[in-house]
C-alpha cells in the first residue's frame, strides 16, 4: 500500500487531475496483487456511481450554475460588500461572507473559487493586492462554500455512512459561520500587516444593508427552505428529490423573478458548465472505488484504530506503537 500512496502524491504533485490520481494508484494496487481478477476495478467503478441518492449531486451542481447566471451570486456579492467594505481588506472580507452565502446557493468549492476569481480576483489587483494574497484569500475562503448546507459533501457521506443528509445539513451551519469568522480574522491581520484600505470610506448605511439584503433575499431563503423541507417538514422532500426542487427554485428565480436567465444562456452556458463540473465529481467518485477496495483489503482503518487504541491505553510501548504505523504503511505484516 506504501508504494500506492507514494504514486497517488507523486501524480498530484505532477499535475494530474485528482480523479485519474485516485484511479491509476488504486490501479496500481490491482497490479501488486495478480491474484484477483482483473475485472475488479472496472465492477467497482461502474457500481459506485449507481446510487439513486447520488442523483441530488449532479442536480446541485445544475442549481448552482443556474443560480450563478441567474444575477444570484451578483446580488450576494452586493449584500457581502455592505456588510464588510468598511473592513481592512475589504474584497478578502467580502470574499468570506460571499463563500458563506454562496454556501446556500451551490455547495460546491470549485464552482465558488472559480467564480470569485474571475469576479474579485482582478478588483484585488487593481487595488494593489498582492498576487499570492489574492489568490489565497479567494481559494481558502471557497472551503466554506461545501460546509453551509447544501453541501455535496453532505449527500456522499450520508448515503455512504447511511447517516440522515438532513441532520447533517443542519449541523453544518454552525462549523460553516466559526470557519467564516476565524477567516475574516485572519484576512483583517493580514491586511493591516500589508497596509490593504477598506473598500468603502465607511460602514454601509442601514438603508443601504437592507436594500442589498432584500435585492438577495430569495438567495437567501433558499437553505431554509431546503433545510425545513428535509428536517422539520415531515419529510417534504428526500435527498434526491431536494436537488430536484432545488433546480426548479433556480429556475423560477431566474426567469421569472431577477428576469436575467435566457433560454440561450441556460442551453449554452449553464448546461454547458454543468456537464463539465458533474463528470469531474462522478469520475472522481467512480475512480475512488479502485482506491477503496486496497485500503479495504489491507485493512486501513483497523490499522488506524490499532494506533487509536494504543493511545487510548496511554502505553509506553514505542515499540508496539511503531509496529502499528509500519503495519499501516504496509511495511510489514
Amino acid at each position: 500500500m506504501l508504494i500506492v500512496l507514494i504514486a497517488f502524491a507523486a501524480f498530484l504533485l505532477m499535475g494530474m487531475p485528482v480523479a485519474f490520481s485516485i484511479g491509476i494508484s488504486g490501479f496500481l494496487w490491482f497490479l501488486q496483487h495478480p491474484n484477483l481478477p482483473i475485472t475488479i476495478p472496472i465492477q467497482r467503478a461502474l457500481s459506485q456511481t449507481q446510487n439513486f441518492t447520488l442523483l441530488a449531486i449532479p442536480m446541485f451542481i445544475l442549481a448552482g450554475n443556474v443560480m450563478n447566471y441567474a444575477g444570484v451570486t451578483k446580488r450576494l456579492l452586493d449584500f457581502a460588500s455592505s456588510l464588510t467594505g468598511h473592513m481592512r481588506g475589504g474584497l478578502g472580507q467580502v470574499s468570506a461572507v460571499l463563500s458563506t452565502l454562496m454556501g446556500g446557493v451551490s455547495g460546491s468549492s470549485i464552482a465558488d473559487a472559480a467564480m470569485e476569481t474571475r469576479m474579485l480576483g482582478p478588483e484585488m489587483l487593481k487595488r494593489g493586492y498582492p498576487k499570492g494574497f489574492a489568490v489565497a484569500v479567494n481559494v481558502w475562503t471557497s472551503l466554506i462554500t461545501p460546509i453551509i448546507p447544501p453541501g455535496i459533501a453532505y449527500i456522499l457521506y450520508g448515503t455512504i455512512g447511511g447517516v440522515s443528509i438532513g441532520r447533517l445539513f443542519a449541523a453544518g451551519i454552525l462549523p460553516g459561520l466559526l470557519l467564516m469568522v476565524s477567516y475574516m480574522i485572519a484576512i483583517s491581520i493580514s491586511a493591516r500587516r500589508l497596509g490593504l484600505k477598506p473598500e468603502r470610506p465607511k460602514r454601509a448605511s442601514f438603508s443601504e444593508v437592507s436594500s442589498a439584503f432584500i435585492k438577495s433575499v430569495w438567495s437567501l431563503v433558499f437553505p431554509v427552505l431546503l433545510i425545513f423541507g428535509l428536517r422539520m417538514g415531515m419529510g417534504i422532500f428526500t435527498p434526491s428529490e431536494v436537488g430536484s426542487f432545488a433546480v426548479l427554485y433556480g429556475l423560477l428565480v431566474g426567469f421569472l423573478i431577477h428576469r436575467e436567465l435566457d433560454l440561450k444562456t441556460f442551453l449554452t452556458k449553464t448546461m454547458s458548465d454543468t456537464i463539465g463540473d458533474i463528470g469531474s465529481v462522478m469520475a472522481i467518485i467512480a475512480l475512488s472505488a479502485i482506491f477503496d477496495y486496497g485500503m479495504v483489503w489491507e485493512r486501513i482503518p483497523e490499522k488506524l484504530a490499532n494506533i487509536h487504541a494504543w493511545y487510548k491505553l496511554k502505553s509506553h510501548d514505542l515499540n508496539a506503537y511503531n509496529r502499528n504505523v509500519l503495519n499501516l504503511c504496509g511495511l510489514v505484516y
